[in-house]
């Protein structure tokens, strides 16, 4: 924990609030200049242009990328040379002399950062990050590369009718408040963004009520963050028939895999749609969601490429895990990263009518390690549809250690029942093969994992194939 969040974290509530709101009107500065509003008009008008156009702005991203970090990044730059690539090959052609980089794995990432860096660029933002694994990783950010990643948000946001400026609420793994604290507020408001910040770690039956009364007086046209405490929530609202005073333009979630049983009560509970989006604080390319309900790769922010559990190229509608190169972080680039996140592929040839052509995936899968695995059906994801239908849980953790073993912790409420049980064993034994055994745990509560994310699936064995 740095200097700042320490002070922060002991300071009372009050001095919270300024602190937070000091913090957000740098942050406002740094991000919504005139460098932004430029790449935010450049970027709006890219999402509904041609493919052909669309493709020749993502040549010339990825050739400026490759020439600036052939001349400035020491790691790249011997990796490119090694392979005989040049100057020349580089601005001939691109994609050509992409195939031809080594893919970054996540240790390669954190042990050689200092190696990675983009000599040429300054640092404007370091940035911290553990992940899904806890291990700490540093970022280091360039004022530009902010001012771009700020600008594809912010159309994403047009692109689903909301506007700056909006009240909106959001719900993140930042400690807003101290986490043992009992009662309100358990939000600060952000007041040069509009923005009400709520804590994800106090979201209890005692205290919904509490969060609840202040999203009706505060009225929010947007909440976007963690779709597992947005759920949290919702599923408060609708079992307890709660009706609010207001309905939402949108809800925007990320960071988390969002299921469909989440998606539905969340809608239920809001009235309104649910737009997902994918992005990473390492500086990932994005995919969002469009007003069709189709995910869109946001082709002008990076590079994707697709690989199935085979190592090749994997093939329309399969789980492929995500190999990235981004256009959005300069300072420390990523080309040819493997992430560690996975997409199931649309069927090919599927398009989308919101009039946006750029290319579309079926599904966020999650990371490659929240997906399960066993020996007669190997890798199998997005488990919700084992849930559809039953009642009687509150919350629900897979873990699976071993191939043929998977353990279930549930939080049950009083609907809970022995054939709600046997159910829902059957149902996963249909997805995931009838050899694996399933162990039923009931527990009070299922904690929160790193930066404060639910985690629905945990399987903590690699798979050589």
């Amino acid at each position: 924990m740095s200097l700042q969040e320490k002070i922060y974290k002991n300071s009372p509530y009050f001095i919270k609030f300024l602190l937070l709101n000091v913090k957000g009107y740098l942050n406002y500065k740094q991000r919504y200049n005139d460098e932004y509003k430029g790449f935010l008009k450049e970027h709006i008008d890219i999402w509904d242009a041609t493919v052909e156009k669309s493709i020749d702005f993502q040549k010339k991203k990825l050739s400026s990328l490759l020439i600036e970090v052939f001349s400035f990044s020491d790691w790249y730059s011997s990796k490119m040379k090694a392979k005989g690539i040049t100057l020349q090959s580089i601005e001939e052609n691109p994609f050509d002399v992409l195939k031809q980089m080594p893919v970054l794995s996540k240790n390669e990432r954190r042990e050689n950062v200092d190696l990675i860096v983009n000599k040429n660029r300054k640092t404007a933002l370091v940035g911290h990050t553990s992940g899904t694994s806890g291990t700490p990783m540093i970022d280091y950010i360039d004022k530009e590369s902010i001012n771009i990643s700020f600008a594809i948000w912010k159309r994403f946001h047009r692109v689903i009718g909301i506007n700056d400026k909006i009240r909106q609420v959001r719900f993140s793994g930042r400690l807003i408040v101290e986490t043992t604290s009992k009662k309100p507020p358990f939000w600060v408001f952000n007041y040069f963004e509009k923005q009400l910040l709520m804590s994800t770690y106090h979201l209890t039956d005692d205290n919904l009520p509490h969060f609840i009364k202040k999203l009706n007086s505060f009225k929010p046209v947007l909440l976007d963050g963690y779709p597992s405490a947005i759920y949290i929530i919702s599923r408060f609202i609708n079992k307890n028939n709660i009706q609010l005073s207001f309905i939402p333009k949108a809800i925007a979630v990320t960071a988390e895999t969002l299921y469909d049983y989440q998606r539905s009560e969340i809608e239920k509970a809001f009235q309104c749609k649910v737009f997902n989006q994918y992005a990473s604080s390492e500086g990932s390319p994005f995919i969002t969601e469009c007003t069709e309900g189709n995910l869109h790769l946001n082709i002008d922010s990076g590079f994707f490429e697709f690989i199935n559990v085979e190592g090749k190229k994997a093939q329309p509608g399969e789980i492929a895990k995500l190999v990235v190169t981004s256009f959005i972080n300069l300072k420390t680039p990523l080309i040819r990263y493997d992430i560690g996140d996975t997409v199931q592929l649309a069927e090919e040839g599927e398009t989308c009518s919101c009039g946006c052509l750029m290319p579309i995936i079926k599904k966020l899968t999650g990371r490659e390690d929240d997906i399960l695995w066993t020996e007669e059906k190997g890798y199998v994801g997005r488990m919700d549809t084992a849930y559809k239908g039953l009642k009687g849980i509150i919350k629900s953790q897979l873990i699976q250690r071993e191939t043929d073993k998977l353990t279930v912790k549930i939080v049950p409420d009083t609907n809970f029942t022995t054939a709600v049980e046997k159910e829902l064993i059957s149902n996963l034994q249909n997805r995931l093969g009838q050899s694996i055994t399933i162990k039923i745990e009931l527990v009070d509560d299922i904690p929160l994992g790193a930066n404060g994310k639910f985690k629905t699936v945990i399987r903590s064995f690699t798979i050589d194939l």
